[in-house]
């Protein structure tokens, strides 16, 4: 079977327990390259990326942007795929991507994602439905990066925002691509997530978001409503109360106020930087 022209990308760190069966799913989609860029890995990740491929780099700990970055800098492919390191592509998902991205509109499409793991926590159950009322096949509102489908000269043309210590990454890259008009596609192929999300992962995850949203907000203006967490959980309390979904309440609620927070501390380590410039 001839290799699709794809460079898969898989940004990895310490991710010992999910990476073989992430790269050997994506081995069995068939790229014409796997490359790998590990964030300072201290378990056995680089050994296992070692089994798959060569071609592996070092994001010499400057974060995920930077990572993504340098792995479409170093892909000799038209096409680039990021692939999560705790994903799980379906067999053929990558040559479906493939033909449903070269005969649409989009500047990029994504895989649906499907958590392999049954629910345990409220806050895992939550999570889901929240990932899934904008996870319907077809276009959507905004970008995914957890197995995306990319033309390389698109990544070269924009790139990835390295500076907010990495924290702004696709979410930038979101903003600036729909400002130049462009959408984004959600593909039929699947992709399983291997998410574990109890209440202290969903703060962390939630409190780090807030941070993304300070960075935001530092770049493109206070005028950013979107970018304000409890506009946006407004909104989508909103949302449950006319589609009735009314266990969600409790999630959005929380959702707005840990990234509050979480963009609070952001804007104090803003402060603190510019003070110590002075």
């Amino acid at each position: 079977m001839e290799n699709l022209p794809v460079s898969v990308i898989v940004i990895t760190r310490n991710s010992e327990s999910t990476l073989e069966e992430c790269l050997t799913a994506v081995q069995m989609n068939n790229p014409a390259e796997i490359i790998v860029v590990d964030g300072n890995s201290t378990d056995r990740t680089l050994e296992i990326a070692g089994n798959y491929t060569e071609r592996i780099y070092s994001d010499e700990g400057r974060g995920k942007s930077y990572a993504r970055q340098l792995g479409a800098e170093q892909a000799k492919q038209e096409y680039i795929a990021y692939v999560d390191s705790d994903v799980t592509l379906m067999e053929g998902a990558l040559a479906t991507m493939l033909t449903e991205f070269q005969g649409s509109d989009y500047i990029t499409i994504h895989a649906r994602s499907v958590p392999n793991i049954k629910c345990t926590t409220y806050w895992e159950w939550a999570s889901r439905q929240h990932s899934r009322m904008g996870n319907a096949r077809g276009g959507t509102g905004h970008i995914g990066m957890l197995a995306s489908l990319f033309r390389r000269e698109t990544i070269l043309k924009y790139g990835f925002e390295l500076s907010c210590r990495g924290r702004m990454d696709d979410v930038d890259l979101d903003y600036r691509m729909r400002k130049d008009g462009h959408k984004f596609g959600v593909s039929s192929a699947l992709e399983y997530h291997h998410v574990k999300s109890g209440f202290k992962s969903f703060v962390r995850y939630r409190f780090f978001f807030g941070q993304v949203h300070s960075c935001y907000i530092r770049k493109y203006g206070l005028w950013r409503l979107g970018s304000w967490p409890p506009l946006t959980a407004l909104y989508w309390l909103g949302v449950c109360l006319i589609k009735g979904k009314l266990r969600l309440i409790l999630y959005f609620i929380a959702v707005g106020v840990i990234e509050t927070a979480g963009m609070a501390k952001g804007f104090l380590e803003m402060i603190g930087e510019t003070l110590r410039r002075k």
